[in-house]
């Protein structure tokens, strides 16, 4: 797994995680975990090249109604919730929160290579 840079989980750690979730943050649990579920949280790298440089206030036209984005990851493994001044860079990993069909397109968007 790690040639692959997938991370293993063990079955007691999985179990630790989904229990803190559900006590730590019981409406996103629900919402992500729901039946026909409505809500999805997706990170992806950001691939696409003409969107490398602008700001998250720039980028804004380019993110789907019912969607936003959450978290910023830099190459250097820096992680923050950005503002509109916050620039996309080569490397970067984009962490979208919001409607599944939503996050879907903004997914396409900022990673059409998949």
């Amino acid at each position: 797994f790690e040639s692959l840079d997938v991370r293993a989980i063990d079955l007691s750690m999985a179990t630790a995680w989904s229990l803190e979730n559900v006590l730590a943050r019981p409406s996103l649990s629900a919402w992500m975990n729901e039946l026909g579920r409505t809500g999805d949280v997706q990170e992806i790298e950001v691939t696409a090249a003409d969107l490398v440089g602008k700001t998250i206030a720039e980028l804004n036209a380019e993110i789907p109604d019912g969607c936003i984005v959450g978290l910023l990851t830099h190459d250097d493994g820096t992680t923050e919730v950005p503002t509109g001044d916050h620039e996309l860079q080569d490397g970067d990993r984009v962490t979208f929160l919001g409607q599944t069909d939503a996050v879907d397109r903004a997914v396409k968007r900022f990673h059409p290579h998949d």
